[in-house]
């Protein structure tokens, strides 16, 4: 990866929908260019793929939190059944299974707070395999979803 591929690589994360014309004005590369150059990075799986950002609050969530579960280590199954249902379901934005004291961290968003509640008491706690669960509330996103480019 040159500059060139980071040059373009920060442009997108900006501005996905930018066109090849727009984005070769910018990096001063012909469309062509860079158009080949962005198939080679999806090639490469550099670029996973293109995504839009939604904005949550309009959609009616206007709860978010980081939830950080403890979970049952002695029953593999448990842990597989955790897995499964944080992938499924709708509220859970992200889970990573992370290191330290704690086996996950959850990324949630709810309606508000009773509904962030009942996620929290009515469904999460009461899977097999959590131990233990705390959240985060978010109180102002500052930054969010920029990859750094070497």
């Amino acid at each position: 990866m040159d500059r060139y591929d980071a040059r373009i690589l920060s442009v997108l994360q900006q501005a996905g929908r930018i066109s090849w014309s727009q984005l070769a004005t910018e990096i001063s590369l012909s469309a062509s260019a860079c158009q080949r150059r962005v198939e080679a990075m999806i090639d490469k799986g550099i670029i996973e793929n293109f995504t839009i950002n939604l904005n949550e609050k309009k959609l009616g969530h206007h709860v978010k939190a980081f939830v950080e579960v403890n979970i049952d280590r002695q029953h593999p199954d448990l842990a597989e059944d955790f897995r499964r249902r944080a992938k499924e379901h709708p509220q859970v934005q992200a889970c990573h299974m992370i290191s330290g004291n704690i086996d996950f961290m959850l990324e949630v968003v709810a309606k508000d707070l009773d509904s962030f509640g009942q996620f929290i008491d009515g469904e999460l706690l009461g899977l097999p395999a959590v131990k233990d669960a705390s959240s985060s509330i978010v109180l102002k996103v500052v930054k969010k979803n920029q990859a750094m480019i070497a």
